[in-house]
């Protein structure tokens, strides 16, 4: 008879997940600290270096996007939230975003592509956007008195898990004023190279003869984007190769109803193993402690869709042998 266990929505927690964290910290903007109007800090085009670039445009309306490369570890990542700047000309203060777009997309040698990973091109995930603190003015000269480009601060939800490998935050913008939304590029003072030339693009629908990611440049200089990525590493501790387990496949993965889980295990004691499923918060929505077959069926219950992680155990020692990302759809 067909053993089948179905995903239960229980809040058991198995995979050891660190609490929320900043993943990855792109946000160097200030040029001159407290120099600006009131206190507030300064992002300096760096003229006498020859810069000569405010902006990019992220500009949704005109199909403008943003990519940043980002390399997760070989344990994972739940992603939580992402952090942006973008600045309209002539704002005030109070900020005139009205829209913030993002996604993780899969890498396309070495390029962003269209494939979205988690995160939508279609849905508005921003939460809140906020006056920085820092306002991006047309040069290093003091006093500096321009306040026609306050910074924003721009927070969205990005939610979902992203195991090892390479992939491309990817983001765009909308606001309420006819100027932007831009995006300005990490500043340092005194380096005019703040990127490398293959991590940060912007897509440009207007290039010729066709619509390309290109390098974000300020002239034949490389820049960063800056920006905030928050979540949880997923600390799957233990976690080594036995020849005795040599692969864990799940299929069809993404899986809409069940899905086989099969095992190439030859010469091990199955019942020694344990085969459990966690979702983005790290909490077991699924285990299979009392193995008997080298293929067993799972389905997908009352679980939503999205990312989830599986991972099969030796219940001896507790230790990890393999570990993989399942998708429900």
């Amino acid at each position: 008879m067909k053993k089948i266990f179905t995903l239960l929505a229980t809040f058991m927690v198995a995979v050891s997940a660190n609490s929320q964290t900043l993943l990855i910290n792109n946000s160097s903007l200030t040029t001159h600290p407290g120099a600006g109007p009131s206190g507030t800090d300064v992002s300096a085009t760096q003229t006498a270096l020859g810069a000569t670039l405010f902006g990019s445009g992220q500009n949704r309306a005109t199909g403008y996007w943003m990519a940043s490369k980002i390399i997760v570890p070989a344990s994972g990542w739940m992603i939580d939230s992402l952090i942006t700047y973008g600045y309209q000309t002539g704002s005030s203060l109070v900020s005139t975003f009205t829209g913030l777009y993002c996604y993780i997309g899969a890498d396309s040698s070495s390029k962003p592509s269209s494939t979205v990973v988690i995160g939508s091109k279609t849905t508005n995930a921003m939460v809140s956007s906020v006056f920085s603190g820092i306002y991006r003015l047309p040069n290093e000269t003091a006093p500096f008195t321009n306040t026609t480009r306050p910074i924003m601060k721009i927070k969205s939800t990005l939610t979902g898990s992203l195991s090892a490998g390479t992939y491309w935050v990817t983001w765009n913008a909308t606001g309420s004023l006819a100027s932007g939304p831009w995006n300005p590029p990490i500043t340092v003072l005194g380096n005019l190279n703040t990127g490398t030339g293959t991590s940060d693009f912007q897509f440009v629908p207007t290039a010729t003869p066709s619509p390309v990611w290109s390098p974000v440049m300020d002239g034949t200089s490389p820049q960063g984007l800056p920006f905030k990525l928050y979540g949880q590493g997923i600390a799957i501790t233990g976690v080594k190769e036995q020849a005795l387990v040599t692969s864990v496949s799940v299929g069809p993965n993404p899986m809409s109803n069940e899905a086989v889980v099969t095992i190439d295990a030859a010469g091990t004691n199955l019942s020694d193993l344990s085969f459990v499923v966690f979702d983005q918060l790290g909490r077991q929505v699924m285990t299979n402690n009392s193995i008997t077959s080298s293929s067993f069926t799972i389905e997908k219950g009352n679980l939503a869709t999205g990312n989830y992680i599986y991972k099969l155990s030796n219940k001896k020692d507790n230790s990890t042998l393999k570990a993989g990302k399942l998708i429900i759809q």
